[in-house]
């Protein structure tokens, strides 16, 4: 499949934010990155540039806090 991620290129996750955990990196790439409209769909970084303009660079993909605690945290308007 290629329908990659249009964010690949300046996602810290896709770039290797997780060094030395190539298998966690690469687990993510594949569930997230490389898996079309329905990864990015499940992926949390990409909720959360969608919902507010931008992502924090250490926010994992798979992360389980809601859109609203991500706001809270990084000082996102809601």
């Amino acid at each position: 499949m290629n329908d990659f991620c249009p964010s690949t290129e300046k996602c810290p996750i896709f770039a290797g934010l997780l060094q030395g955990k190539e298998f966690t990196t690469k687990t993510y790439q594949e569930k997230y990155c490389k898996a079309g409209i329905e990864g990015r769909l499940m992926c949390k970084r990409w909720q959360v540039s969608q919902k507010f303009g931008k992502c924090p660079p250490d926010l994992l993909p798979n992360s389980t806090k809601s859109l609203d605690e991500i706001a809270k945290q990084y000082g996102y308007s809601v």
